[in-house]
């Protein structure tokens, strides 16, 4: 199952890394055409839409959603049951969220990417959820470019590997931390897929329709 999730990865950069459309040419899956445009986003504006996915309703509720999940498959084992378990639970999923994002704002702030998910202006549903699982991986840089989600995608996986140190001994080796890279992209992509189809989950400034 691991050997399978690192294909994701893999062919995202590889549609990174294709050379860009020419003129008549449909764009290359590593681009991100055809989504909603909005001015570049300032740092501090960088560091608002981070904090907010940690401490929003996102990150509030999904942190709750996370522990119970950990709870009802006893994860880690050290923890035991109940409401002092749950709690210690919760506390590491917003650590290891706010991990994360201190990352992500880091690398997206150093390298000009913008955190926002941008909407596709396509009208068929294909065409749309296949933006969502674009932007999973690639991202807009502040001039509108398309890159790769170096941000997104790093802070996972550090993310990961950080929570190692305050877990016990069954959950705290590499393949762990791995593991909670990829479920951290995969709630990204939940989360890109609600803002794609209800635009009141989307940045003020992105809710007009498509």
């Amino acid at each position: 199952m691991r050997k399978f999730l690192w294909v994701a990865p893999c062919l995202a950069f590889q549609a990174w890394a294709a050379d860009p459309p020419q003129p008549g040419q449909l764009a290359q899956p590593g681009q991100l055409a055809n989504t909603m445009q909005a001015p570049p986003l300032s740092v501090g504006g960088k560091f608002h839409a981070d904090i907010v996915r940690s401490f929003g309703l996102r990150g509030v509720a999904g942190g709750a959603l996370g522990a119970a999940i950990s709870q009802a498959t006893n994860t880690p084992g050290e923890w035991g049951q109940g409401w002092d378990a749950y709690g210690k639970r919760y506390a590491s999923v917003m650590a290891g969220s706010l991990c994360r994002q201190t990352l992500a704002f880091t690398l997206e702030s150093v390298l000009h990417e913008d955190p926002r998910y941008f909407p596709s202006t396509e009208r068929s549903k294909k065409a749309r959820i296949w933006n969502v699982v674009k932007q999973t991986f690639l991202t807009k840089t502040d001039s509108g470019r398309s890159s790769f989600a170096y941000g997104a995608v790093i802070s996972a996986f550090g993310a990961g590997q950080l929570v190692n140190t305050w877990q016990p001994d069954s959950n705290d080796n590499i393949g762990d931390g791995i593991e909670r890279g990829f479920i951290a992209l995969g709630i990204d992509a939940a989360s890109n897929l609600l803002q794609e189809f209800i635009p009141r989950f989307r940045a003020r400034e992105l809710r007009q329709k498509p």
